[in-house]
């Protein structure tokens, strides 16, 4: 690759490279969602500026991570990973189903509100009081630890699977093309 690095290039080529092989894909993506797919790409490319051209082909191996291939895709992987849940998404959760547990259902409005708020002062009290919380000194606490460290220790996530290549670009010395056709060709399309 460090030879085609060298070649010259028209300025924003790589970008638009880049944004083409973005879109490419994610057509491949929504073709094949969750496929494990093995292939060889053998591509041209050539700026019509200056004239550079590089052949991208397979690297030759044999075996690896691609299977002897250039290209391959891996399907989705399901994997445990650290929970991500906001500590006042947490606390909120634990005072409402405290208050829903606590709180008869009979009780009227105007009691009802002085008993949520009083729950919830008492309940941000003692979480926030980190010496009021002993493991050792609460009869459900260990039980109530190993609970809470397992739902906020790893929790199961999808992600993508990996992409991996094994392709080289090979410069193009002899490469002759009429690029001033190749653009008459094009406008040609544009036109019509």
């Amino acid at each position: 690759m460090k030879q085609a690095v060298e070649m010259e290039w028209t300025a924003g080529t790589g970008k638009t490279l880049s944004k083409l092989g973005a879109a490419l894909h994610k057509s491949e993506l929504e073709q094949e969602p969750d496929a494990d797919i093995e292939s060889n790409p053998a591509l041209l490319v050539q700026d019509l500026n200056t004239g550079s051209s590089i052949v991208m082909m397979t690297e030759p191996h044999e075996g690896g991570k691609t299977h002897g291939n250039g290209y391959r895709r891996c399907r989705d992987v399901r994997q445990r990973v650290p929970a991500a849940l906001p500590t006042k998404k947490v606390i909120g959760r634990l005072a409402r189903m405290a208050v829903r547990n606590f709180v008869p259902v009979d009780t009227d409005p105007e009691q009802y509100s002085i008993i949520v708020r009083r729950a919830i002062e008492d309940i941000a009290a003692e979480l926030a009081d980190e010496s009021a919380w002993s493991a050792e000194d609460d009869k459900f606490g260990q039980a109530i630890t190993a609970a809470v460290n397992d739902v906020l220790d790893l929790t199961w996530s999808v992600r993508k699977g990996d992409t991996l290549l094994k392709m080289e670009a090979y410069p193009l010395d002899v490469a002759v093309m009429d690029t001033e056709q190749v653009k008459e060709m094009i406008e040609m399309e544009v036109i019509e």
